[in-house]
């Protein structure tokens, strides 16, 4: 008892960097902290704040939350930057920034999202650590927009967000293609987020920015993001049109992993159309590129839609089947798909609740309670999770 107490003491050093990049991003010394910690209403003192950054001991909630004030960031991404320690392991030792980021685009690629994650960090610490010269701005710009899409991946939306706007930071120096994937980026973290409104003008501006430099795959995920959040917004069939302008521009640049998500996503459009039947088959066709180019995130997804379309047929033992199929490809790496986990659970539940079976819905339902504590990105069916958690809380 005694050696565990003394362990959840211990302090997190990752923590302590975040902290201490986040002081000097905002020029404070720790005095200045102190000070604005007070203003805040909480008592952090300059030694406090010391130990924390050099990771000796780790703040309480109470410090996090007035830390989070002061620094102008969510508690969550406190939570996900200890998070993160787990994947300190798969970073490589390399000292090439470039060969550090083709690395873990393939890793991308693959769906080895942590070790992704792990080669996009190291080349960002590498390319912060040299001296500015031409160049190196956008050289750490676009590993930074990297890094920020593996973390997206990872489901650390706020660190993504984070990555995106220091990437954005005197953006009147950095190329148009540069600042329109970095809008781009940030859209899908907002749409993530579950702000449709603000993932729509940052997309829309995007494409302007990309159709203006004929930047096209930038034009293709532009029109992409903007179909998806018409799909958020229960428009399918404007969504439709989006992801065909997407798929034709994808086609024409060759990019095989982006032209066989938006195969689904167009599938999926018809499923919430009505049209199961041709939704389904495209949803299959969808599958068997992703299964034979080896994109294992996009065929999980592709099977978490198929289950959802046969279950609005009311075809329950396939739609199982292909939730299971999926939640084998989710939860079989060294990084879960946790939002495919969960939406797989949420028709479970529902499954179970409407066979009558309670042991089945009661697994199901404390599946969705775990993930949904390290789920940042919002959908409907998230939304209607909380809302039945919620009334819950409400009728106790």
């Amino acid at each position: 008892m005694e050696a565990q107490a003394q362990a959840n003491l211990k302090g997190s050093l990752r923590l302590g960097n975040y902290l201490k990049r986040l002081r000097a991003g905002y020029g404070y010394s720790l005095r200045r902290v102190e000070e604005r910690a007070r203003a805040e209403g909480g008592e952090i003192d300059n030694s406090q704040l010391s130990r924390y950054e050099k990771g000796i001991c780790y703040p309480s909630f109470d410090k996090l939350r007035v830390l989070a004030s002061v620094f102008n960031v969510s508690i969550q991404a406190f939570s996900d930057v200890v998070d993160l320690e787990a994947y300190e392991e798969l970073k490589p030792g390399s000292l090439d920034a470039d060969e550090l980021v083709d690395a873990g685009a393939s890793a991308l690629r693959a769906g080895e999202v942590a070790r992704a994650f792990a080669c996009f960090e190291r080349a960002v610490e590498l390319l912060e650590a040299v001296p500015a010269r031409e160049g190196s701005a956008e050289r750490l710009a676009q590993a930074r927009l990297n890094l920020a899409a593996a973390l997206s991946r990872l489901g650390k939306l706020s660190l993504a967000e984070q990555e995106l706007r220091n990437a954005l930071r005197g953006q009147g120096d950095l190329p148009a293609a540069v600042r329109a994937r970095a809008l781009l980026n940030l859209a899908n973290v907002h749409a993530d987020q579950g702000d449709t409104i603000l993932a729509e003008l940052e997309a829309e501006k995007a494409a302007a920015l990309a159709d203006a430099e004929k930047l096209d795959l930038v034009s293709a995920r532009s029109r992409h993001t903007l179909g998806r959040v018409l799909a958020d917004r229960r428009m399918p069939a404007e969504a439709v049109g989006r992801y065909r302008e997407a798929a034709e521009i994808y086609a024409r640049c060759g990019d095989a992993y982006e032209a066989c998500r938006v195969r689904v996503n167009i599938g999926h459009c018809y499923v919430s159309l009505g049209k199961g039947r041709e939704g389904a088959r495209l949803l299959r066709v969808a599958l068997d590129e992703a299964k034979a180019l080896g994109f294992r995130y996009i065929e999980a997804y592709a099977c978490s839609c198929l289950g959802e379309a046969f279950y609005r047929q009311q075809e329950f033992p396939r739609a199982q089947g292909f939730f299971r199929q999926s939640d084998a490809l989710a939860g079989s790496s060294e990084h879960r798909y946790a939002d495919l986990l969960f939406l797989n659970s949420f028709y479970e539940w529902r499954m179970a609740g409407g066979q009558g079976n309670p042991t089945r819905e009661k697994i199901a339902f404390g599946r969705m309670k775990a993930l949904r504590t390290s789920l940042e990105r919002r959908f409907a069916e998230v939304d209607t999770f909380d809302a039945y958690v919620e009334r819950g809380r409400s009728d106790a």
